[in-house]
């Protein structure tokens, strides 16, 4: 059986989109001095969450989701907070987040460099036992939330994610404050549908809210297939988390992007323009593997099989490009 084929990553925009200024006297990053990876004690499976053989044969990996592990030292951690403290007056607000920053990547070298870096995509790599590529959408790389203005409103809603595999850190320290935890629910998504379809809440023994020793440390999780949310402060407090976003190299495994989702996140050119760009690149690759792993075959179904299969991948993104007006943003509300 032929390895399979695994695509080249994608270079970082040299174009840099208006409204984005970038920081000054930030620092550089570091990898020998700002990282320090730990691998998880454990991880729940897919399997274990409750989908079945076939829906899991679809995702790049069986991981589900992992204990908290660490990745940055204590000076990465205090560099990440000084920058995300220094985007912190260009948060956005959204039906599901009330303070949020996408897109500081292009503003903040370091944050780029960390969010991008060989080492910590390796580790990520080796976690889910699958080999990844940093996000090729820059809005997808670097994801920070802030906790809202007033106590008591939840940070993020229950939800899926728009892309497969992220990792949630804590960029302020979780033992500061009062509330505020990260939380999955143990099951599938199509469960967490169901009983909010039903109007209930999900069952609070089934809620899990896993323990993040300090800064730095981060969940890992297939987060297209994990329903998870961040909770409310139960008192006024600093509350900062980075997600960072990864897309498998494998090239056979079917894109996850919603662009119906992000074009209601994310300023539309923006958002129009990265999620173009990510399919081209998607092409690109599938393309890129026929070429190298040509061979001479008589079997003609199985060549227009595959030149179909880029045909449809483009012909799908130009329709979620046209239809993304009609969408709604979709999550499970705050119970």
């Amino acid at each position: 059986m032929a390895p399979p084929q695994l695509a080249d990553s994608l270079m970082f925009p040299s174009a840099h989109p208006d409204g984005f200024p970038q920081l000054q006297n930030e620092p550089v990053f570091d990898p020998a001095r700002h990282l320090a990876i730990e691998m998880p004690d454990t991880v729940v499976s897919l399997a274990d969450l409750g989908y079945d053989d076939d829906e899991i044969a679809t995702c790049p990996t069986p991981l589900g989701v992992t204990s908290a592990f660490r990745i940055l030292s204590e000076e990465g951690a205090a560099c990440l907070i000084d920058v995300a403290r220094a985007l912190e007056p260009y948060t956005r607000s959204i039906e599901r987040i009330s303070r949020m920053v996408r897109g500081g990547v292009y503003q903040s070298k370091f944050l780029r460099d960390l969010c991008t870096s060989p080492e910590l995509t390796d580790a990520i790599s080796n976690i889910c036992g699958a080999a990844l590529h940093p996000h090729t959408m820059p809005h997808q790389l670097g994801h920070l939330n802030y906790n809202p203005e007033e106590a008591g409103e939840n940070v993020d809603k229950w939800h899926a994610d728009t892309l497969r595999i992220d990792f949630v850190m804590f960029v302020t320290d979780p033992n500061l404050i009062e509330g505020g935890e990260f939380q999955y629910f143990h099951g599938t998504r199509h469960e967490v549908a169901e009983i909010n379809a039903a109007g209930q809440t999900l069952p609070a023994d089934r809620i899990v809210s896993p323990e993040l020793p300090g800064p730095g440390y981060a969940v890992l999780q297939q987060g297209n297939m994990v329903v998870h949310r961040a909770k409310a402060l139960k008192t006024p407090g600093e509350r900062i988390t980075m997600v960072n976003g990864y897309v498998p190299a494998e090239v056979d495994f079917p894109d996850y992007t919603r662009f119906d989702q992000l074009y209601l996140a994310d300023p539309a050119n923006i958002a129009a323009s990265e999620y173009a760009r990510h399919v081209a690149w998607m092409g690109r690759e599938a393309l890129k593997a026929q070429i190298d792993g040509f061979a001479f075959s008589p079997d003609k179904e199985q060549f227009a099989d595959r030149l179909d299969g880029v045909a449809q991948l483009l012909a799908n993104a130009a329709a979620e490009l046209r239809n993304a007006d009609n969408a709604k943003m979709e999550h499970f509300g705050d119970e």
